[in-house]
């Protein structure tokens, strides 16, 4: 009988992947939360966001209510982002209707609600989303109201019932108010009243203006300077974060222009606007007198668009703006400069006016248009024209959102 047969090997060799290292099983996925936070999405993907938006008001709206660094992030970026990619809307008075300039802005004209303070009021100037409204007689108050609400935002007490004031403007810091050649108030803003006392008269500040300055119409802002423009188109810069009363604004000298007496000062105006990192001066030019002895009302027959060279203080007479367009609100001492907004119908290199009593923007002019000695020109003269209510129309308007 044969022995039985040695036990076979049953080893295996082992495989390869019994040698790996266990590793923990990811976690699962989380299923969507409907209230995800937004806030923490990166700057870039949203900036591109914002672009896509232009110029619809009613989107950018919607961006800025997600969430609050969402509309952190909208107004650090409305002034290289958006300001200048929506044109103005325009407000008629006295039917009090929001016109936009295209149905991709707003899809058609808003109602307007009368604001209470406009009655028996005189507009100062559209600054910064705000309409400056000044009411005499029993009240005596500077009322600031939402352009395109219409809602009232603050009433303020005058420094005195006694000054004529002319303009206000608001910059980032402060609410301005002028009232002569030699002096104006400034008053911080959002003022943040007495916690005892709501009603507590505001603390203005006077301060003095440069001798040789004239009357002050326009305020701007231009790479975080604050500027100001008087009647004879001289340039001003305020200083307001502490500075002595008496060295808050002076006078930046310059050169190149025009003697005052050849361009409108008192009805049109100088206007002065940042379009870039350009500082632009727009003047209405008279028409040359022809005839010293014959009398006749002076005649606007020409645009002259000046750039400043800020290296020599120098203004030079400009034909081309490039790709923007100006838009010049004279009820409203304010000037616009867009960029990119051909999908609107606005043509670029152009400049656009809204005069008193009209009921939208007067036809596009290039920069140092002029008209011909046997055209009416302008039509910027007649006293019907410029015959304006204490709150003229058309008024341009930019959302209090974008400042």
């Amino acid at each position: 009988m044969l022995p039985p047969p040695p036990p076979r090997n049953t080893r295996t060799c082992p495989s390869p992947a019994a040698d790996r290292p266990t590793l923990p099983m990811p976690p699962a996925a989380p299923s969507p939360d409907p209230y995800r936070d937004w806030a923490d999405l990166p700057e870039l993907p949203l900036a591109e966001v914002l672009r896509r938006l232009l110029p619809c008001i009613r989107s950018l709206y919607a961006f800025a209510g997600t969430c609050r660094p969402w509309r952190h992030l909208l107004r650090a970026s409305a002034a290289d982002l958006i300001r200048p990619r929506i044109p103005p809307l325009l407000l008629l008075c006295p039917d009090f209707r929001l016109v936009p300039f295209s149905p991709l802005v707003v899809p058609q004209s808003l109602s307007y609600p009368i604001p209470a303070p406009a009655e028996g009021a005189t507009l100062l100037s559209a600054s910064r989303g705000h309409l400056i409204l000044l009411r005499r007689g029993s009240f005596n108050s500077l009322h600031l109201v939402d352009a395109l609400t219409g809602a009232e935002r603050r009433a303020l007490q005058l420094p005195s019932p006694h000054f004529p004031y002319h303009y206000a403007a608001l910059t980032p810091s402060h609410l301005l108010l002028f009232h002569s050649m030699h002096a104006f108030f400034s008053l911080p803003f959002p003022e943040h009243p007495s916690p005892n006392n709501n009603n507590a008269r505001p603390d203005w500040t006077k301060h003095a203006l440069p001798r040789a300055a004239s009357i002050v119409t326009t305020v701007i802002e231009f790479r975080g300077r604050v500027l100001g423009l008087t009647d004879r188109a001289q340039i001003l810069e305020f200083h307001l974060g502490g500075a002595p009363s008496n060295q808050a604004a002076r006078l930046l000298p310059t050169t190149g222009l025009p003697d005052a007496t050849r361009f409108d000062r008192l009805q049109f105006g100088p206007h002065l606007v940042a379009a870039g990192d350009r500082l632009l001066l727009v003047l209405f030019m008279f028409e040359a007198n022809l005839a010293p002895l014959v009398f006749r009302a002076p005649r606007v027959n020409k645009i002259g668009v000046y750039a400043l060279d800020w290296a020599r203080m120098i203004w030079e007479e400009v034909d081309n703006i490039g790709a923007y367009t100006l838009f010049v609100d004279i009820a409203g001492r304010s000037t616009v400069a867009c960029v990119d907004v051909g999908n609107c119908g606005v043509e670029e290199n152009r400049v656009y006016v809204g005069v008193p009593n009209s009921r939208a923007w007067r036809r596009p002019l290039p920069p140092g248009w002029e008209a011909s000695p046997n055209v009416e020109g302008l039509g910027l003269n007649s006293r019907e024209t410029m015959a304006c209510r204490p709150l003229a129309s058309p008024i341009s308007v930019h959302p209090r959102l974008f400042f």
